[in-house]
């Protein structure tokens, strides 16, 4: 009897294992990769991190082996499909395809480090002032009601949040083991550095959105008709699946692929171009990999966002990670402190201009506001909109923002010459709209004229 209960009970692991186990591959990927950026990249404790990222499904059964001599992370789920990521200087962690086959490294360039003489966004001095005719007390209920009361991140696991008015910090806040230097992973916001980097090159009149012709592979069939302006939107019309609860195009693009941009770049036409929206982390990938063709130079290539973008706004904490490859993951894999992330959306607050010089070309923020076809006014050029309040329904019409899928949001607001940042995961257990709500109610609607 014993042992029929065994084989039984044997049995039915082994059916679990099996039907789980395409899963694990993506669950090991998934943990190695994040464990990896936080103790070797970011220098954060390793029980505190699968603590507060490792929380769902099989993900806290992932044992994750920190090797800091060779600067690895192993993780496996009861040592099945194991998975190893490596980390970089400058680049992060890559998750590795078996052998490193490509050995990518970040060329060397300079930081520049904000400068000591000036306040905050400009300088790094600290400045949190109060705004004439500002309900503080309101404010700070409202930052303070956005985390976990004990200053843990448990349920609504927000890990900071960030209140910028005409250009002041005017509330901050972190939860414990996180702090203003804490690089975060800013999940899809990533994909709002795409739509940046096109930006940039577009105002150096070295890309046109419009073009055609974008990939070699795409040549003889109707792929070739797609451009730089229907991927901007998400309106390529290829067949896609973007699931992250099971095995899917997205994950297997992230977790199973040395070249992000192989999977996506091989997909057919499934609706006509220009008229279908759907929302595509492969889409932003094969931006990537066609801004990577296009720069010709990896050196380059690699560097641009920092030369053209992290530096001139001194965003000194902020990477992208690349696949195995070498080419950025511009669909997900973003980190950047939250100060950091609000400078992005100052540049954008401010239609391109930073400290009084023009990275953007005039009118790009508009263009970048223009509704995709089919988005129902939720999208637009690789960054989220809230038409008609469709997202957020008690919150200003002209919000923007870029977001990343475990909550992670930075909301520009040009009608109140705010930009509100929130990091942190918890899912559907953050009330966004309430969140925008209350804050902005403590803020007065009239403001003085942003000065660019």
């Amino acid at each position: 009897m014993i042992k029929y209960v065994f084989l039984v009970l044997l049995l039915l692991l082994g059916g679990v294992v099996w039907h789980f186990y395409p899963q694990l591959m993506i669950a090991n990927g998934y943990a190695a990769k994040k464990i990896c950026t936080c103790t070797l990249a970011n220098g954060r404790d390793q029980a505190t991190a699968e603590k507060q990222h490792l929380y769902f499904s099989v993900l806290s059964f992932v044992k994750n082996e920190v090797d800091t001599i060779n600067q690895q992370v192993k993780s496996s789920f009861w040592g099945l499909s194991p998975q190893t990521a490596q980390y970089r200087p400058g680049i992060g962690c890559i998750l590795l395809d078996g052998n490193d086959d490509y050995h990518v490294a970040f060329p060397d360039q300079e930081v520049v480090l904000a400068n000591d003489s000036l306040f905050w966004p400009y300088g790094s001095k600290e400045l949190i002032a109060s705004t004439k005719g500002l309900d503080q007390k309101a404010l700070l209920d409202a930052v303070d009601d956005a985390f976990d009361l004990d200053g843990n991140v448990d349920v609504k696991r927000t890990t900071a949040v960030l209140v910028i008015h005409n250009d002041t910090l005017i509330a901050e806040k972190y939860a414990k083991t996180f702090h203003k230097d804490t690089p975060q992973l800013g999940w899809s916001m990533t994909k709002s550095f795409m739509n940046t980097y096109v930006g940039l090159l577009v105002n150096e009149k070295k890309l046109d959105i419009q073009q055609k012709g974008l990939f070699k592979e795409w040549q003889n069939d109707d792929r070739k008709d797609i451009t730089l302006n229907d991927l901007l939107h998400m309106n390529t019309g290829l067949d896609w699946e973007e699931n992250y609860a099971k095995v899917s195009d997205a994950t297997n693009m992230l977790y199973k692929s040395e070249n992000i941009a192989a999977i996506p770049l091989s997909k057919k036409i499934k609706y006509p171009i220009g008229t279908h929206w759907y929302y595509s982390s492969g889409t932003s990938n094969i931006l990537s990999k066609f801004l990577r063709n296009h720069l010709k130079d990896d050196n380059h290539y690699l560097t641009y966002l920092k030369k053209n973008l992290f530096n001139p706004l001194q965003m000194s904490s902020t990477f992208i990670e690349t696949d195995e490859s070498g080419t950025l993951i511009g669909s997900s894999y973003g980190y950047a402190t939250p100060r950091d992330w609000a400078k992005f959306g100052l540049l954008y607050l401010h239609d391109g201009v930073w400290n009084g010089k023009r990275l953007l070309r005039e009118g790009w923020t508009t263009y970048t506001r223009e509704e995709a076809q089919g988005a129902n006014g939720i999208y637009g050029a690789h960054f989220w909109l809230n038409k008609n309040g469709v997202e957020y329904p008690d919150a200003p019409h002209d919000l923007y923002s870029a977001n990343g899928y475990q909550g992670q949001f930075v909301f520009i607001i040009p009608s109140r010459n705010v930009v509100i940042v929130r990091m942190g995961t918890g899912g559907e257990a953050f009330d966004t709209n309430l969140f925008l709500k209350n804050i902005l109610a403590a803020i007065p609607v009239t403001s003085s004229k942003i000065i660019n």
